[in-house]
């Protein structure tokens, strides 16, 4: 695939991109709660498909597919539990956080938080170690465009101009029409990633396979688990914070604000559902088809495993390598964008009005320079290129982990406020970096289950002697949506 193929093609996806984030600017309402949340005004399609999009990311192009080529069947296990909490948690939680938007017009995630726990230091703590969490979840975006970009190209395209580029995109297309744009541009790329995903599993298994299909036998010691890589304590630990993704990760959390009512929230969960498990089933396929390959010698064997979706892009037709950069990046913004945004809502809602009531009408602009200091720090780390795309992913989760149970004690228990919540963040986030740089493993158990069972412990213990604040019964009376 050379220079000027890939430059074309990324030329097409970004005029298409950018008329479609025009075209959004006629549905923004010129406020700061429709900028970020659409005021509740998403419809079936956008609502999934921005939910999806936003959702699966590099990580799964580039990431779980090295993943499942390096360590076999065991990624799909660890993909297929976050599919499943994420379900899980959905159907718990989805509905109760689209009914105190929907009452209350919470804008931010950590908004939420503060109101619930009675303290504005709750939903700051939350935006703080927010801000630090997901800056290697979303560099690690723009690493994975990088990559495929030098790899379909064979070099051609130098890895920095490629962060650049993914960078600025995300960046332009959230000022554009914020949740609108993104929405709208989700819908658009979560279709490209589905699509290619089809195109390069058929193509592969044509390529490599027609005649006599795939055979897990092929895979030797990678077609079962536990193997060299995935020991039950590796397993446990990646999976972890990965099952309690969809109450800890504010960019997903605030996507169940956007429903315009219930029934547009049920079916973003059901056919989010089933765009999830496709998609996974197609990724890992993607990586045991091209370890398989390697086995019989039809496909170079790669030590670095973020290297074989790029390397796959490098050795294929024009037209599968143009779909997959193409794919990579659509994968890689649609996750930057949603993030960038989220986050600058909670600075500008949960740190800056919180502290500076009396300057609410510069939120806006504090939320879109957010948005240009977030992109900076993006670029620098991926620059860095600090570790493999899939544990760059898991860290940040690792990170926000001690969120869970705090939202989930915030429908459940009438106990707990402000010294509880905070306590809480801030113990478990302390737990996850000191066991993260120490490599400590105490008792054996590895970083991410310490992570819970401290945040848990302090959680319930300081809670029990702390009355809930007033207005509590609103949050343990919120009831979900039967399903």
């Amino acid at each position: 695939m050379d220079q000027l193929s890939v430059y074309i093609s990324i030329l097409i996806y970004l005029i298409a991109g950018s008329a479609i984030a025009l075209f959004s600017k006629k549905f923004l309402k010129k406020d700061f709660k429709d900028f970020y949340t659409a005021s509740g005004r998403f419809g079936t399609l956008l609502a999934t498909l921005s939910y999806a999009a936003t959702t699966y990311s590099a990580f799964m192009f580039i990431g779980l597919v090295g993943l499942a080529y390096s360590t076999g069947v065991g990624a799909l296990g660890f993909e297929l539990v976050y599919f499943v909490g994420t379900l899980i948690l959905l159907y718990f939680i989805a509905p109760r956080y689209w009914k105190i938007h929907k009452r209350y017009g919470y804008v931010s995630p950590a908004e939420v938080l503060s109101a619930r726990y009675g303290s504005k230091t709750v939903g700051a703590t939350v935006t703080l170690l927010a801000l630090v969490s997901l800056i290697p979840y979303a560099s690690s975006q723009v690493i994975g465009v990088a990559m495929a970009a030098e790899g379909a190209s064979g070099g051609a395209i130098p890895y920095v101009s490629a962060v650049i580029i993914a960078i600025a995109v995300a960046l332009l297309w959230s000022l554009i029409a914020g949740i609108w744009s993104v929405g709208w541009t989700d819908v658009f790329q979560g279709l490209i990633m589905l699509f290619t995903g089809f195109l390069m599993v058929l193509w592969v298994y044509s390529w490599g396979y027609a005649g006599r299909g795939f055979d897990f036998a092929l895979l030797g010691s990678l077609s079962y688990v536990p193997n060299q890589y995935w020991s039950f304590s590796t397993f446990l630990n990646m999976t972890i914070p990965w099952f309690f993704f969809a109450v800890t990760n504010p960019q997903v959390v605030q996507r169940l604000f956007s429903p315009k009512d219930p029934k547009t929230l049920k079916s973003m969960i059901i056919w989010f559902g089933a765009y999830g498990l496709l998609f996974t089933v197609l990724v890992t396929l993607l990586g045991l088809m091209l370890r398989g390959l390697t086995f019989d010698g039809s496909f170079p064997p790669i030590s670095y495993r973020d290297s074989v979706t790029p390397t796959l892009l490098g050795m294929a037709p024009l037209w599968i390598g143009v779909f997959g950069l193409v794919a990579v990046l659509a994968a890689s913004v649609s996750t930057i964008d949603g993030i960038l945004l989220t986050l600058s809502s909670m600075a500008a809602r949960d740190i800056y009005e919180s502290y500076r009531p009396g300057m609410a009408r510069l939120k806006l602009f504090v939320g879109r320079a957010t948005l240009g200091v977030l992109a900076l720090a993006c670029t620098v780390f991926a620059l860095a290129r600090p570790g493999f795309i899939v544990d760059l992913a898991v860290l940040s989760s690792s990170l926000l982990l001690p969120q869970a149970p705090v939202v989930i004690g915030m429908f459940v228990w009438n106990r707990g406020g402000k010294a509880s919540a905070t306590f809480t963040l801030v113990s478990g986030f302390l737990v996850a970096i000191i066991l993260y740089f120490t490599k400590m493993a105490p008792l054996g158990l590895p970083m991410n289950v310490w992570t819970i069972i401290v945040s848990t412990l302090v959680y319930i213990l300081i809670g029990h002697f702390e009355r809930g604040p007033q207005g509590i019964e609103v949050f343990l009376g919120i009831e979900g949506e039967e399903f």
